[in-house]
């Protein structure tokens, strides 16, 4: 598929990541009015948030990044014809990490992977089909520190579920791991299959076309994973070598921890600022969506409740969604199915709101200083 680049870098305060001055140039108008700011006093914002940014993906075609300021006004973006960006990360190589997939790929699935530089320059274009990179992409791609290329894959396998009730070979689609070289080639994988069983889940027959649907990964604070699971409201650290469960936390999981802090179908699952584990939850067998953040103390399988900040109901987010901290008191939080980015303090209220005409899946804050030079 051939991929049409359309890049605008604006504005002195986000070409503090170029090499050379920047480039000021109008701004087409349909960029701006994908964005609305409601009214609320730009004094309460904590000076972080003024001097940084915020990053949104757009998976609708033409696919759009976009990075927006504080006044919610638009100072970076490039976009795609042809296909949507599902996901996008900033790495600590200040650059852009980013799934890409047409609308025949729902939601946070796609079958290429791109790197950008904040100039614009494709540094990396794998597509599905290139050396082992054979299955769907979805929700997720990391750089590695070596700068392989980490991604959570569709995997398929044939079973045997008649003692579930199904039959003696059915297909049972699920996720992994894979990591490749940035050549595409394979260098380690894993698979959900590697730990469970299929036929022990008595809700399989069910479920067997999206089991345990894996919806963020990320690296804990010693380089093994961290992958999450919307189905079974369970995260699970795996050692990064040889593939081998830690630990599950969640629902029916390995650590103790206050009900009132449990969680159902959480996203965004990551290791922050506070070396806390934080996710955002989409709370659904409450009908609250919220962001939660525990201590964890992994030798005794205990885990202390340090954020807890719920959203207002009319935000309740029941799919997607994430949530980073912006400093020690304040918080990004995205409910996507309601088109709204949030900044809230730890108690869950709202200090600043911005509308989407799209479906944000994520929305990631990028201090000042990781774009400077």
């Amino acid at each position: 598929m051939r991929i049409h680049h359309y890049f605008l870098l604006i504005l002195c305060a986000c070409a503090v990541a170029c090499h050379q001055p920047p480039q000021k140039k109008p701004l087409p108008f349909w960029v701006q009015d994908a964005f609305n700011l409601d009214s609320m006093p730009q004094a309460q914002l904590p000076a972080r948030f003024k001097e940084g940014y915020v990053l949104l993906s757009q998976r609708d075609e033409p696919g759009a990044l976009y990075l927006l300021n504080s006044q919610g006004k638009v100072v970076w973006y490039h976009q795609v014809k042809g296909t949507g960006f599902k996901t996008a990360h900033f790495t600590e190589n200040k650059t852009l990490l980013c799934i890409l997939g047409s609308k025949e790929y729902a939601t946070s699935y796609g079958n290429q992977v791109m790197e950008l530089s904040m100039t614009g320059d494709t540094l990396l274009h794998l597509q599905k089909g290139q050396a082992d990179f054979t299955a769907n992409v979805h929700h997720e791609v990391l750089l590695a520190p070596d700068n392989h290329i980490v991604m959570l894959a569709t995997v398929e396998r044939t079973f045997d579920l008649t003692t579930a009730g199904g039959t003696a070979h059915d297909t049972v689609r699920s996720d992994g791991i894979l990591v490749l070289d940035r050549k595409g080639h394979k260098v380690w994988e894993w698979s959900v299959f590697d730990a469970l069983e299929p036929a022990t889940d008595k809700e399989i027959l069910h479920t067997r076309m999206d089991w345990m649907h894996a919806n963020s990964l990320s690296y804990d604070k010693d380089g093994n994973y961290l992958i999450s699971f919307y189905n079974n409201g369970q995260i699970w650290k795996l050692d990064a070598h040889t593939g081998k469960v830690i630990w599950k936390f969640g629902k029916n999981g390995d650590f103790r921890f206050p009900d009132s802090a449990a969680f159902d179908m959480g996203h965004a699952v990551h290791i922050n600022a506070e070396n806390d584990l934080m996710l955002f939850d989409n709370g659904v067998s409450r009908q609250q969506s919220q962001t939660l953040a525990f201590h964890l103390d992994e030798g005794n399988r205990t885990a202390a409740v340090s954020i807890r900040s719920p959203l207002p109901a009319y935000l309740f987010n029941d799919r997607m969604g994430s949530a980073y901290l912006v400093d020690h008191n304040s918080i990004l939080q995205c409910s996507s199915k309601r088109n709204t980015v949030l900044l809230t303090n730890r108690q869950g209220h709202p200090l600043w709101r911005l509308r989407c005409s799209f479906i944000p899946y994520r929305a990631e804050f990028i201090p000042k200083e990781k774009l400077s030079l």
